[in-house]
């Protein structure tokens, strides 16, 4: 693993995950320095906070639940405002292998003009759960067609974001449709979007995806995305 980068930060949106966290970051805290991890609590109600602070991490503690992209969103503001140039997210259930982190950073380094670098993961049965396989089929299908560009792997929550695209988009989306929606958006914008591969692993059953629910909103939420765009004359034609 070569030199952690001065201006690149980890962010970590974090509910009801503490044990989890407890396993997950020691490992990670051997590649990242502590000053350059940010994790943000989404009201979990746990002793996520606690956690952060025996390891002497930042923790941004929301008092009221908002969801993954609102979370994102808080810790989006926070690192720009740390003047950070790349922020590579996380999920806090262990499932983002610390070891695949040198691949964003090749990945950038090799073409600092990405806007956005998303992780691939093998998506065959036996390793990836047959439901998880047909959802991320169908919505990287919709979300290739939407803008122009083959998207691997739409559903993947490690990522690395320049600052540069973060600065230049408003959120407003506060779930999971949150990643979908700035995938439109940089698309739309003239970013490039990069895929890099990661292991694809699924540690623990617990999960905050209500699968028919959730499917619906991102539906809904993409198409408007995709109109508002459009209506705006934003949309790249390749």
């Amino acid at each position: 693993m070569q030199k952690w980068p001065d201006d690149t930060f980890v962010l970590i949106p974090s509910y009801k995950s503490a044990d989890l966290l407890q396993q997950f970051l020691p490992r990670l805290l051997k590649i990242v320095p502590d000053k350059q991890i940010c994790i943000v609590d989404d009201a979990s109600g746990d002793n996520t906070e606690s956690v952060c602070a025996s390891y002497c991490l930042t923790c941004i503690k929301h008092p009221v639940n908002t969801g993954k992209g609102g979370a994102l969103d808080t810790g989006f503001r926070f690192l720009i405002d740390k003047k950070a140039s790349w922020i590579i997210t996380m999920d806090a259930d262990g499932q983002h292998a610390p070891e695949d982190l040198n691949n964003f950073l090749d990945s950038v380094q090799k073409n600092p003009s990405l806007g956005i670098c998303i992780g691939s993961r093998c998506m065959k049965i036996g390793v990836m759960p047959f439901p998880r396989i047909c959802s991320n089929r169908i919505t990287s299908f919709i979300l290739t067609l939407f803008t122009g560009v083959p998207i691997l792997d739409s559903q993947c929550g490690y990522r690395i974001y320049s600052a540069e695209l973060l600065k230049k988009i408003k959120i407003e989306y506060m779930r999971f449709e949150m990643e979908s929606e700035v995938i439109i958006k940089a698309a739309n914008l003239g970013f490039q979007i990069g895929f890099t591969n990661v292991q694809t692993l699924y540690l623990s059953g617990l999960s905050h995806i209500s699968h028919l629910k959730d499917t619906l909103r991102w539906v809904r939420a993409v198409i408007r995305v995709w109109f508002k765009c459009r209506k705006r004359n934003q949309i790249i034609i390749r």
